[in-house]
């Protein structure tokens, strides 16, 4: 709070030039004016150790008499940054003036005894104090008016002149208000507690150095804005909560990968209404999660929900198991780019320092199912997170080549549904699985491949060529691992449903060709 020109404001020049200070002679003055906010007479040298900061010293007249003391005192005067010392007599060595002047500490001569400045400057610091009581009182009914984080933050820096502040999370910034400094600052922090009373959060002010701030105030000022944060959080976390109900009840319905949403929202027609979805639109799904699957802590959702802001305040970030996920309205496909990148800008380092990844869903010009874009974005930051804490990935960029991310069948099988759709759709999808499979279990040669399924060369070039034409990329090497290995958990699940299916006989597509486990 800078009161530079009314009373609640105590700084060395005021004083000098109309306050208690007025009757004392300047030794050395700094180049800048310091504030004051307390004032101690030291009879004892160790007791200047104890101050606390932008207090001003007052020597006794036993110590007053220059010399050694006076010099020790200007040391640890310095050293507990004080804002002056005030030294009885007027005659003292230019050794301890330089001093003065090398330490960078305002030094004061005052005649007679000490003492009555001390008491005149105690009392006008007293005066003062109940005019900043006030304005702290002034500030908290303000401060409570405000009913989100912004407007809180807003409010704390517009009191301080336009200072930054921030709210941060494990050193992770989750709003802020005001300018930044690009010179040195004084860094002020109190705790505050957020939505959740386990929130390691802090209130943070960023005041530069070469202002003229009451430091003691400012903090006074974050805590009386605690309370507001408080609230503000509170609230906006049990709205973000409510907004997000339908996003996360979505995640729980039963939907068939394979059919379209037409079919999805016949199904669930009263309860996708009553969940507030209202016809077919396009959406880009954003997934985020953890490296692991263990119990995270209750306030990350919270954390996260302030930093989606930074993203979009319109759709809700839902806490779902496994993660996080966004259903964000997307009309094109730049747009879809755009969030991709947004979040990779906005959200990337503050990802990482929390030990996320996220994933997005590809875009479609037809409104696609739902369920299958919340799959799709749930693989892609499957994926992102084997790169690395903090990445972002759109599925659209790993096809395929997802299916290399995972170690469990049932992903395997979703990235296969997701980017293999003609194939998973075909009637023959079956034979075509298998002769692609065996073309790939003997390293593209099409003879050990045929005979290995007792086959004609020719036949199975045909069903080759069928499974390029339903989109199964055996011709491009930075994706055959991929694939091969998509086609070998196809098998094996072929094979598993036949023999359940006809428990005492087996096919021979699905068990005479090797199956190689990746």
């Amino acid at each position: 709070m800078r009161r530079s020109k009314s009373e609640n404001h105590l700084d060395v020049a005021g004083l000098l030039a109309h306050g208690s200070l007025r009757g004392t002679t300047p030794l050395y003055l700094t180049p800048s004016s310091a504030a004051i906010d307390g004032v101690v007479l030291v009879s004892q040298l160790d007791a200047i150790q104890r101050v606390r900061p932008n207090t001003v010293i007052v020597l006794s007249a036993e110590m007053g008499s220059g010399g050694w003391l006076v010099s020790a005192a200007l040391r640890h005067a310095w050293e507990r940054k004080a804002s002056a010392v005030v030294v009885a007599g007027s005659t003292y060595s230019n050794a301890v003036i330089g001093l003065a002047e090398r330490l960078g500490i305002t030094l004061l001569a005052a005649e007679g005894d000490t003492s009555g400045i001390a008491l005149a400057l105690a009392a006008e610091i007293g005066a003062a104090l109940s005019v900043v009581d006030a304005e702290l009182a002034r500030f908290a009914r303000a401060v409570a008016k405000d009913t989100t984080l912004g407007a809180v933050l807003k409010t704390i820096s517009r009191e301080l002149d336009g200072v930054e502040i921030l709210l941060e999370y494990d050193g992770v910034s989750l709003a802020s208000a005001g300018t930044p400094t690009r010179e040195a600052a004084e860094i002020i922090t109190v705790d505050v507690r957020g939505s959740n009373s386990s929130v390691p959060s802090r209130l943070t002010a960023r005041v530069p150095r070469s202002g003229v701030h009451n430091l003691q105030l400012v903090r006074s000022i974050l805590e009386v804005a605690t309370p507001s944060v408080n609230a503000a959080w509170l609230l906006g976390d049990v709205l973000d909560t409510a907004r997000a109900v339908p996003t996360a009840a979505l995640v729980g319905l039963n939907h068939d990968p394979g059919s379209s949403w037409t079919t999805f929202v016949e199904r669930h027609r009263h309860l996708l209404f009553q969940l507030g979805w209202r016809g077919e639109e396009q959406y880009v799904a954003v997934w985020i999660r953890r490296a692991s699957l263990e119990a995270h802590r209750p306030e990350l959702t919270a954390v996260l929900r302030l930093l989606w802001r930074k993203v979009t305040v319109r759709s809700p970030l839902a806490e779902v198991h496994g993660g996080w996920l966004a259903l964000v309205p997307v009309g094109y496909q730049e747009a879809a780019d755009q969030l991709e990148a947004r979040i990779r800008v906005r959200l990337g380092k503050s990802l990482e320092e929390l030990g996320l990844g996220a994933g997005l869903s590809r875009w479609r010009e037809e409104p696609a199912a739902l369920p299958n874009i919340v799959r799709e974005s749930r693989l892609a930051a499957e994926s992102a997170l084997s790169t690395g804490p903090g990445t972002v990935a759109g599925f659209a960029n790993l096809d395929v080549a997802a299916a290399a991310t995972f170690v469990d069948e049932d992903s395997v099988l979703l990235v296969a549904e997701l980017t293999l759709p003609l194939l998973m759709a075909s009637p023959d999808r079956d034979l075509v699985i298998a002769a692609a499979g065996a073309f790939l279990d003997h390293h593209g040669s099409v003879s050990l491949a045929a005979s290995s399924l007792d086959l004609h060369r020719n036949t199975l070039q045909t069903r080759l060529n069928r499974a390029r034409e339903l989109g199964v990329p055996l011709d491009i090497p930075a994706k055959l691992l991929s694939v091969h290995l998509i086609l070998s958990t196809l098998r094996r699940s072929i094979h598993n449903k036949t023999s359940t299916a006809n428990p005492g006989q087996t096919r021979k597509d699905s068990h005479e060709f090797p199956v190689r486990r990746l």
